[in-house]
């Protein structure tokens, strides 16, 4: 009889530890669950904060000033927009106003489509009256032909007369203070597609506006 209840004694501890065991193992699953995601939200975290600083970095110059305020509210009020784009190079904001925007075809006269796009714009110029700003006219590689190259013998003169027509809707229409202003024509000559197809012709006809934190030489 007694050495039938040590046997059953002996086959229970096997029973008895196998069960202990399967206590502490979920519970031991979890901790280290819990560590896991602890884990992941820290290295989340971590790589929210390394992409928010490159952003910043990106964003500042070699000297690690900021960008030039101007260029943030042009960025904020310009965005999005299908006729302007807005970027920087070095302490020069720029504005690049799509052509087909401003003028018709074979036109110098800026266009009442251009006027939202123009009001937005004098209105951060008008904010920072210490800037100074060069517009400049750019064409494709097409010559000027039949009336308009009486007027206009080549793009120098058509890319130039453009320019002008921005600075004095600017101007006259909106209030910009024309002593800040020059104006240039760049032709042909300063692409930024390809002439060879009807979309990056389209591109290169353009009027871009610079803004100087300084008067330029």
């Amino acid at each position: 009889m007694a050495d039938e209840f040590d046997r059953r004694s002996l086959l229970a501890l096997p029973a008895l530890g196998l069960a202990a065991l399967s206590g502490c193992i979920p519970m031991s699953a979890r901790r280290e669950s819990d560590l896991v995601r602890s884990l992941d939200r820290e290295v989340i975290a971590l790589q929210q904060e390394n992409a928010r600083l490159r952003k910043q970095l990106e964003s500042c110059d070699s000297d690690g000033r900021p960008p030039p305020q101007i260029y943030t509210e042009l960025r904020q009020i310009l965005g999005g927009r299908d006729d302007a784009q807005v970027d920087r190079i070095d302490r020069v904001s720029r504005v690049t106003l799509a052509g087909a925007a401003v003028f018709a075809p074979g036109s110098t006269r800026v266009r009442s489509e251009a006027e939202p796009v123009l009001d937005l714009l004098s209105t951060a110029l008008n904010l920072h009256v210490d800037t100074f700003v060069m517009v400049l006219g750019h064409t494709d590689d097409q010559a000027t032909s039949g009336r308009l190259k009486r007027t206009y013998p080549t793009n120098w003169e058509l890319s130039t007369a453009r320019a002008a027509a921005v600075v004095r809707a600017l101007s006259e229409e909106w209030g910009v203070s024309p002593h800040r202003f020059t104006a240039g024509g760049r032709a042909e000559w300063h692409p930024i597609a390809d002439n060879a197809t009807s979309e990056g012709r389209e591109a290169n006809r353009r009027v871009e506006v610079l803004i100087f934190e300084e008067e330029p030489p």
